[in-house]
């Protein structure tokens, strides 16, 4: 793409305002990939205007070429590869490349597996037999549900070729298609669906992947009524019913209005109050479109009828806020810490000989949990004097307050064991809880979500730390049982700590007394960004809202001010924690 390409671009889409500009700089470097063989080579690359449905981003037309005359079979696959982008008329394209068998059953929504470098096609031993190689960024299913896969992760797919009127075709291809990294961010965006706690008190996020075409607002919908992600099982709850389902494979959109019309089944047994949660589930969910400003239900067309807002229906939380006011250890101490300056924590009885470290904060600030030095002993205590159990072990991690009341923590002196308090019982001693993934791992850090409903563990055997994020698992009177199957996030920088920057964003970093320290935030959606490096910076604590993110070094207290740590000129404290 030429320079005067670029620029015209740029001029026609700025008169659209910043977002269009952003996208235009996309645009240009999508142009530019095209040239190194990750975008189709035969076909040209155009742009259109926002489909309805589709988020407030600029969507990518592709119009990749069909077999070529007298094609090896090579080309064919390759071909066939590229023509993935082509999601037009039901990939119309792609089908020319397949026998007549295999284009009717061959599924392109299967799955979307996204890789890095130009895959390699390489003959099988048996004739007509290919094996495509590629080193894998991330797995896609039908339900929208993105898996990342670790560094260096590569997959084979098997095809097999026949001649058909003297021209190689594929008669058998892997269900779904396979696009480069750009050609996917091009193609598709992440949407939140919306599930609950186990409350309803908190809206949860569940982050998809679905193409941006005409048609998403009907994927999401189907994907929410489909229930949450794996990971999520039994964390979360859904106000929608076991087999519920559009009534018609589309969500029409008109004047901002998106109207959902479900089968009988789904509202059969609905009461009123369930029926606002649905309401509500779907005007969270349908939210991110921009087409999108409210939602009408209706079954067989015939308009929901919702009735009045039960007393008990409270409009659910996203991201929870938490303040300003951070509690941490100054001068051998328990103190709040807000902006650069410090104030005593009043009324705690505890018995503790030596500094306390590594503290937490209920929600409501009224609740402490902290460890001794030799992190043997979590002791627990509240500003009105009240003292709480305590749990005994080795190598205990920081405790974590969740929105129920329970205080966590993981005790290594047998093995590993997640063990939760619950803040308000003075009878029960600490509570074990289920989490056989784990194995014998050695976690460094277990931070429990805000709302409650995950938790993000940092975990390990050795020097070899990942990043893991599981539901919490909880009975009918809020109690948690377990955590469930995890999935692993992929930060680019070494971890040893994590904190919840949001409902939707984790911050990482491998703190140290004497190196220096890369932070990075991770999103739920796999986004990276990557801070720039404090020496020495030995914790950090995060709170969502304009909440600054902190660092501590020896020396002071930082701030993050762009991409630069500025250090503040007040109190110095350790330790530093935002409720939860």
């Amino acid at each position: 793409m030429t320079a005067s390409q670029s620029a015209g671009i740029t001029r026609v889409l700025r008169s659209r305002g910043p977002m269009a500009v952003l996208c235009a700089v996309l645009m240009a470097g999508l142009l530019l990939v095209s040239g190194c063989a990750h975008l189709p080579q035969s076909g040209p690359v155009g742009t259109s205007d926002p489909l309805p449905g589709a988020e407030s981003q600029m969507n990518y037309s592709f119009t990749p070429a069909g077999p070529a005359q007298d094609a090896s079979p090579e080309e064919i696959i390759r071909g066939f590869l590229n023509a993935g982008t082509g999601i037009q008329d039901d990939y119309a394209t792609a089908r020319e490349f397949l026998t007549e068998d295999a284009a009717t059953s061959w599924n392109p929504e299967a799955r979307t597996l996204v890789y890095h470098e130009a895959p390699t096609v390489v003959p099988s031993a048996e004739d007509s037999q290919y094996e495509v190689q590629m080193e894998v960024d991330s797995v896609v299913d039908e339900r929208g549900i993105m898996n990342r896969m670790p560094a260096n992760t590569s997959e084979a797919v098997g095809f097999e070729l026949t001649q058909v009127d003297g021209q190689w075709r594929i008669a058998q291809a892997p269900g779904g298609s396979m696009l480069e990294t750009a050609q996917f961010r091009a193609l598709f965006a992440s949407h939140e669906l919306y599930f609950y706690d186990q409350s309803y008190t908190y809206a949860v996020p569940d982050l998809r992947w679905f193409l941006n075409r005409s048609g998403t607002a009907a994927d999401i919908v189907g994907a929410l009524m489909d229930g949450p992600s794996p990971y999520l099982d039994g964390a979360v709850k859904t106000a929608f019913q076991s087999g519920s389902e559009l009534s018609r494979p589309s969500v029409p959109v008109s004047g901002g209005l998106a109207k959902v019309d479900l089968t009988s089944q789904a509202v059969e047994s609905a009461d009123p109050l369930t029926r606002q949660r649905m309401q509500q589930q779907l005007e969270l969910t349908l939210d991110g479109l921009n087409s999108v400003s409210g939602v009408e239900m209706s079954v067989d067309l015939n308009p929901l009828d919702l009735g009045e807002v039960p007393e008990s229906f409270d409009p659910a939380t996203i991201n929870p806020g938490v303040g300003s006011t951070q509690v941490a250890v100054a001068d051998g101490e328990l103190v709040y810490f807000e902006g650069d300056a410090t104030v005593p924590v009043g009324g705690l009885q505890t018995e503790l000989e030596g500094t306390p470290v590594d503290p937490a904060m209920s929600l409501d600030g009224t609740m402490f949990a902290f460890l001794n030095e030799d992190r043997t002993r979590m002791i627990t205590a509240g500003t009105d004097g009240s003292q709480q159990p305590e749990v005994e072990g080795e190598e205990l991690t920081r405790p974590s307050f969740d929105s129920s009341g329970w205080i966590w923590t993981v005790d290594h002196a047998n093995g590993t064991r997640i063990m939760a308090l619950e803040a308000t019982d003075q009878g029960e001693a600490s509570r074990e809880i289920s989490a056989e993934w784990l194995g014998d791992r050695t976690v460094s850090a277990l931070r429990i979500s805000r709302d409650g409903t995950r938790a993000a563990i940092v975990a390990g055997e050795g020097d070899s730390a990942h990043l893991y994020l599981a539901g919490v698992i909880r009975d009918s009177e809020g109690v948690p049982r377990g955590l469930g199957s995890p999935v692993r996030l992929e930060p680019t920088v070494p971890v040893n700590d994590v904190n919840w920057l949001s409902d939707q964003e984790l911050l990482v970093a491998a703190t140290s007394s004497d190196s220096s320290v890369e932070a990075q935030t991770i999103g739920l959606d796999g986004s990276l960004v990557t801070h720039r490096p404090l020496l020495g910076m030995t914790g950090f604590s995060t709170g969502p809202g304009d909440n600054p993110v902190y660092a501590e070094t020896a020396e002071a207290v930082h701030t993050l001010a762009g991409s630069t740590w500025r250090s503040q000129a007040g109190a110095l404290a350790q330790d530093l924690a935002f409720p939860g």
